[in-house]
């Protein structure tokens, strides 16, 4: 069961999630396609990404986006890479299922080569 993400206190070993919609992209990294999704929460250490193509756990995931400042991002575009860890499925009538993925490494993208077709 989630957590409301409303409320910013977090246990101690868990970085603070921040309820904050933006658009993401991802791919696992050998693939050339990009797949759509919206994040539904985010934190320096994960993402949860409400999205059609849900990946299975443990699938390594680059995830293409840009971080708000509530979580370290100046708004420019990065790739994260990390793994997928957990898939939700969508509640009857409550939009797309989700997937939940680490963020392990950051890498800034300069915004004129943030096409997904190119990276």
């Amino acid at each position: 069961m989630l957590r409301d993400y409303k409320d910013h206190r977090a246990p101690p070993c868990r970085a603070p999630r921040y309820a904050i919609e933006i658009p993401i992209r991802y791919r696992t990294p050998d693939a050339p396609a990009w797949h759509e999704g919206t994040t539904e929460n985010i934190s320096r250490s994960g993402v949860l990404i409400r999205t059609r193509e849900v990946l299975p756990p443990r699938t390594a995931i680059d995830m293409l986006l840009s971080l708000p400042a509530e979580v370290g991002g100046r708004g420019v575009p990065v790739i994260c890479r990390g793994r997928v860890v957990r898939a939700e499925r969508a509640a009857a009538g409550e939009g797309d299922p989700a997937m939940a993925a680490t963020i392990v490494a950051v890498s800034y993208v300069h915004p004129q080569e943030a096409d997904p077709r190119r990276i």
